[in-house]
């Protein structure tokens, strides 16, 4: 596998011949992914894997184009002008089963000749739980990469203040207030998962997700939850948007933010000015099993009418990119994430990056907690009904708790009846 070794200058020289207006050979078939959040390493990488899988064959080419974030491409791929791919989560890929929009992947992973051999052993049974949870059983989605929230903390400030590492959300509110006394200018806690946090919250507390015999959320009685949330905020000891205006991870930097609930992805773009820093598991509450809500993002394809040949390019380049260990390995670098196909965990180097990376022990740690959702019908809608809520809160402290999570959860619902 080719590790972080590999000179700046290639890689520079590899993203801006990718970059340039692509050369499309006639007889090759165009499959396009569009790139919404991919910047830096993650771009490179992902312009290297499209051009060394159209290298390898001569019957497709994969062009990568950068989109702007807010491109609308449900739109686009409904009125048949979007991309064959994406990168996303599988609860993004529900939204468009009930239309067709997505391709069913069981037709080309158990294909007898250009399936994925053995591919229910290539991943932990809770992906392929979570790949078969769509409304029609079928696979439309496959994982990229496994991330996990973890609690950055400013090492030195913490130091300073005698304060330990959180392990429990109580000893991280009574952390939060001793900082917040000490430096009132400072943010004891950031969240950067609005979501994930309040899933993290509402599990830990023993509240259920979404129930999908009944279609139903399970956490109607929520208040205390979403109260004691509310209040820390009020005391400006949590914020939901980083001080700045800004990304958490350049607040948590400069020491402005102390404590950071967010993706170790983050490392890769956290800068330390005069502090060291630290990565811990996420805190649980006290005296029950956490739960920590498991990231995999991966590819999307897209199903169009009359676009077999663009449909049969795309899930050829996904085997590719995911299956093939060393591929599969260099993605999950670039991404300072892990991989959760078993044989690229098996690649020489692997361990070594895993090892060398800051905070990978902690989300192969937080495996043992991690929890992922079902992805049916609303399962995006919930999680923005949900954001909305948590952002609410945060920002009035007036709000009536019981009334704004009633108001939620009836919109959960509707989405998951489809209603």
């Amino acid at each position: 596998m080719k590790m972080r070794t590999l000179m700046a200058g290639i890689l520079a020289l590899v993203l801006a011949l990718c970059c340039a207006a692509p050369v499309v050979a006639e007889d090759k078939v165009t499959v396009t992914i569009w790139n919404t959040t991919f910047t830096g390493e993650q771009e490179t990488q992902l312009q290297k894997i499209a051009a060394d899988f159209t290298a390898s064959q001569d019957k497709y080419e994969v062009v990568v184009q950068n989109q702007p974030k807010e491109t609308d491409t449900y739109r686009s791929v409904a009125e048949g002008v979007g991309p064959d791919i994406i990168f996303d989560f599988n609860s993004t890929a529900a939204k468009y089963v009930p239309e067709g929009l997505v391709a069913n992947l069981n037709e080309y992973i158990y294909d007898e000749e250009i399936g994925i051999p053995d591919f229910d052993s290539l991943l932990p049974e809770y992906l392929i739980e979570e790949m078969n949870s769509t409304d029609d059983g079928n696979i439309h989605w496959l994982p990229g990469d496994t991330t996990a929230p973890v609690l950055f903390y400013n090492k030195t400030l913490l130091d300073e203040l005698e304060i330990p590492v959180p392990t429990t959300w109580d000893e991280l509110t009574a952390a939060c207030d001793k900082i917040k006394a000490a430096y009132p200018d400072k943010t004891p806690f950031g969240i950067d998962g609005a979501v994930d946090f309040a899933q993290t919250q509402l599990l830990g507390n023993g509240y259920s997700y979404i129930d999908m015999e009944k279609k139903e959320v399970g956490f109607a009685d929520a208040a205390d939850v979403f109260t004691w949330f509310q209040n820390q905020c009020a005391k400006g000891n949590f914020a939901v948007t980083s001080p700045s205006g800004g990304w958490f991870s350049d607040d948590f930097g400069n020491g402005s933010v102390v404590m950071l609930y967010a993706s170790i992805v983050n490392t890769g773009y956290i800068t330390p000015v005069n502090l060291e820093y630290e990565v811990a598991i996420s805190p649980t509450v006290a005296g029950k099993p956490g739960a920590i809500p498991i990231f995999n993002r991966g590819p999307i394809v897209f199903h169009y009418k009359d676009q077999a040949e663009r449909e049969m390019g795309a899930y050829l380049f996904v085997k590719y990119m995911l299956t093939e260990g060393e591929v599969s390995a260099s993605w999950a670098e670039a991404r300072d994430s892990v991989t959760p196909w078993i044989n690229a965990q098996k690649v020489e180097g692997y361990d070594e990056y895993v090892a060398g990376n800051k905070g990978l022990d902690v989300v192969m740690a937080s495996l043992e907690q991690g929890v992922t959702f079902p992805a049916i019908t609303g399962s995006n809608e919930v999680r923005t009904a949900v954001e909305e809520l948590v952002y609410n809160l945060a920002g009035n402290a007036d709000a009536n708790v019981e009334e704004a999570l009633a108001a939620c959860v009836a919109t959960c619902n509707a989405a998951l009846k489809g209603e």
